[in-house]
């Protein structure tokens, strides 16, 4: 009897023990970019964000702009960061990929967004498109295979030139990181620059400050208009006062390659919802995580040129950003 009795104990006991143990926690495989890159420790910090406001479990793994969408959509991450242009020619199948990654959403933009700058030196006249199509193009721009050279070669598609058309009527091309383009420009070997920067570009931070007198020149609403249309890029501007007055004077107009957070759409819309909503009620955190993420602004992140992730967009709504 007293046998029988304490397995009846034993067994409430344990009853009791699985009724009050938590479930355990949902693990999600975030992908950023490479280690010690600016992604890794963006994507690094506002996971341990989300994981202390949620019971989620996130692993951090490295990545890279073009392979995150790929890995979500094979299953092997189920959030990552990404570029806006890249990732909506992930989910439309266009160059560079070569089928569509249709499991790709958004949680959102606009965290960390980088303009695209075109930069002259005042003893030149012409605008971009002259500068470009014109003869004796001396400009410099990133290293073949950036996202900033890419941005370059489709602009030159979308006014029908390329690099050989320049070479051809004078022109010059130097390659090369953003120290180099610049100092180059100081040196009088090119007059223009093409490069992406998060604001304020440190690049254009030291050309204020040369003895080369030099000027930010808006990019053209065509242009803009063909690179959102086409590939993707974000619309967007330099405030005015960005960069000392002896390179700024206003508002200059740019395309924008802006980072995306992606999701999976086999993610729950409880799971991208609870994600978001605890980004959302902590923006006041973001300047401390990276200083770019400062800018973010929700108003205008759930505006994503793929689409939304449902959990994500009732979060957006939910708080009055939608």
């Amino acid at each position: 009897m007293m046998k029988l009795i304490s397995k009846a104990i034993v067994a409430g006991a344990m009853a009791l023990a699985l009724q009050a143990a938590p479930a355990s926690a949902q693990s999600i495989e975030w992908t950023t970019g490479q280690l010690g890159g600016g992604w890794y420790g963006m994507g690094g910090g506002l996971a341990t964000l989300i994981m202390e406001k949620t019971d989620l479990d996130i692993k951090v793994v490295p990545g890279g702009g073009k392979d995150n969408p790929m890995k979500i959509q094979a299953g092997l991450s189920q959030i990552g960061m990404g570029l806006d242009f890249l990732s909506f020619a992930a989910v439309n199948g266009k160059d560079p990929y070569t089928s569509k990654n249709d499991k790709v959403m958004a949680l959102g933009q606009g965290w960390s967004d980088n303009p695209f700058h075109f930069l002259r030196a005042k003893e030149g006249t012409k605008d971009f498109k002259e500068a470009i199509t014109g003869e004796g193009l001396r400009i410099g721009v990133n290293k073949t295979g950036s996202s900033d050279e890419l941005t370059f070669v489709r602009v030159m598609e979308h006014y029908g030139t390329s690099y050989d058309e320049i070479r051809a009527k004078g022109g010059k091309i130097i390659q090369g990181n953003p120290s180099d383009l610049v100092n180059a420009f100081k040196d009088g070997q090119i007059d223009y620059i093409f490069l992406a920067l998060g604001l304020p570009g440190a690049a254009f931070v030291e050309v204020s400050q040369s003895r080369r007198d030099a000027e930010l020149v808006s990019i053209p609403a065509d242009v803009i208009d063909y690179l959102n249309t086409t590939y993707g890029y974000a619309k967007g501007s330099i405030a005015a006062n960005t960069y000392d007055a002896s390179i700024q004077s206003g508002e200059v107009a740019a395309p924008v390659m802006g980072t995306m957070i992606i999701v999976s759409s086999e993610l729950s819309d409880d799971t991208v919802y609870t994600m978001t909503k605890a980004l959302l009620e902590n923006q006041d955190r973001f300047g401390s995580i990276h200083a770019s993420l400062a800018h973010f602004d929700p108003k205008t992140a759930w505006q994503t040129s793929i689409p939304m992730h449902p959990g994500a967009l009732k979060a957006y709504e939910e708080l009055g950003y939608k």
